[in-house]
Order: C-alpha cells, then sequence, then structure tokens
C-alpha cells in the first residue's frame, strides 16, 4: 500500500474502528508492524508511519531529539483528526509513545510500551556507546549484521532466514547518518522518573529474554506505572515483532476491548 506524506513524514492507514498508531524502533521502518498489523485490520484503524530520517520520511536535519518526534507524531494525529487514541511503541518508539503520553495526556486512550529499556546501568549504556563508535568506524553492514540472528530463538532462525535477511534488510536500508542518530538518542533517553505520571491503561510487554528490555526490566516498568497491565513472551528475545506477531497483534487487541481499568 502507498505511503502518504504530510509535512516530511510518511504514513499509511489501513482497517477500520478504534485507532492505533505505531511508533517503530531505532533500526526499523513502518515495515517493521506488517506482521501484527495484518491481524488487527478487521477490527481497529491502523496507522504506521516512519519516524525521521527512517523509510520515506524527511532526513534529520542537526541531533535528533525525542521532542521532535514526540511533535511528529502529535502532527500525524491532528491529521488523521483522532481525537484519542491507542499509541503502541517498541523500542526507541516506546519512549516516543511514553513521551507522548505524558506530553498529551488528553490524546491518548491507552499505550503500549514494548520492549522498554529502563534501569540501565552505566556498563549498559557504555556497551551502546562502544556500539555506536564502532558503527561510525565500520559501518552499519560490518558492525551490526552479525547482531540480528541474536535478537531471535535459535529454532527460528534456523527455520526463518529469508525472514532474518529481510529484517537485515530493513535495517540496512536507513542511512548511516540516521542510524546513528536514533541510535544516540535512544542510548541517552531516560523515561525512568516519569513513568509514575503516565496516566493512560498502558499495556508492558517484551519478550523474557529480550537484551536491555528483558523480563525484569519489563516488570519494573509495569510496576512503576499506576495502570498497567504487563504480558511477558517466555524465551523469546527482542525480535518478537517478527517471530510472534500474531501473538503481539493478540494481547493488543485484547487491551484495547478490556475496561479501562487495569490490574
Amino acid at each position: 500500500m502507498k505511503m502518504t506524506m504530510l509535512d516530511g513524514t510518511a504514513w499509511r492507514t489501513e482497517g477500520e474502528g478504534p485507532n492505533i498508531i505505531f511508533v517503530h524502533g531505532n533500526g526499523s521502518t513502518h515495515e517493521t508492524w506488517q506482521g501484527t498489523v495484518k491481524h488487527l485490520t478487521d477490527a481497529f484503524r491502523c496507522t504506521v508511519y516512519d519516524l525521521r530520517g527512517h523509510g520515506h520520511s524527511q532526513s534529520i536535519q542537526g541531533e535528533l531529539t525525542l521532542d521532535m518526534l514526540v511533535e511528529d507524531l502529535e502532527r500525524l494525529r491532528a491529521t488523521l483528526d483522532i481525537e484519542r487514541v491507542f499509541v503502541v511503541g517498541h523500542s526507541l518508539g516506546s519512549f516516543v509513545a511514553g513521551a507522548y503520553a505524558r506530553k498529551y495526556p488528553r490524546h491518548v486512550e491507552r499505550l503500549c510500551l514494548m520492549a522498554t529499556p529502563v534501569k540501565r546501568t552505566d556498563q549498559e549504556r557504555q556497551s551502546n556507546a562502544t556500539l555506536i563508535e564502532k558503527i561510525k568506524r565500520n559501518g552499519v553492514k560490518e558492525t551490526v549484521s552479525s547482531l540480528v540472528k541474536n535478537w531471535y530463538t535459535d529454532p527460528f532462525v534456523v527455520a526463518h532466514p529469508a525472514l532474518l535477511q529481510r529484517r537485515l534488510d530493513q535495517l540496512l536500508s536507513i542511512g548511516e547518518s540516521a542510524f546513528i542518530s536514533a541510535y544516540e538518542l535512544y542510548n541517552r533517553t531516560e523515561i525512568d522518573c516519569w513513568l509514575p505520571t503516565i496516566a493512560a491503561p498502558t499495556l508492558v510487554m517484551t519478550g523474557e529474554f529480550a537484551k536491555g528490555c528483558g523480563a525484569d526490566v519489563a516488570q519494573y516498568t509495569a510496576a512503576s506505572i499506576p495502570t498497567a497491565k504487563l504480558v511477558i513472551f517466555p524465551q523469546m528475545k527482542n525480535g518478537i515483532l517478527t517471530e510472534i506477531p500474531d501473538r503481539v497483534a493478540n494481547e493488543i487487541a485484547a487491551f484495547a476491548n478490556t475496561a479501562v481499568h487495569c490490574a
């Protein structure tokens, strides 16, 4: 389906019903939601879009900031003429979704924070910084390509080489400067202190063994948000949107249809 361009942001909408906007993470584009969205369009109006510098959206000018991405999302919501929306964010996209819910609570009916890194240690940040420096020296393809297989379970890696290659191609389609800018934003962003201020009912999801955002991190996130529901996918790693998109979609749909108050 063709993307629509608005003020530098490329987006598309499929389906009919209550509105959900999906925000992808670093090293991704709107395509990362394809497997999930196809299970939801019978009951929901799903909008996916490309963050600045990713996919078909405008290039990044200067330093990328979280506020820029929040305002891009607000312009998209206003263009779609949606008063209240369910915002779903993954990885860096969960930072955008959470920050949006904090700044524009009147427009957020529900929220999903997926694979959200919080409680990061100095060692974890330094490890990310070292990887960023390697990318600057050696390029994205040389540095990151070997990491993709670590995001999935071993049986999935063996059984689905074509899907892994597609995910790698998606990652490599992003310009190196945009990839680095997004990764630097991802590494320096800290949302722990304002998680308790999120008022919208929130679904927190991750893979049990996701690096940097596994079960213990998700438990902390859910415990910090007053109206949160926690879903941990056993044995899964970071690549749940590729490996189990149907299960992710089922949880999103179930949460969208629950009563406002969360357990």
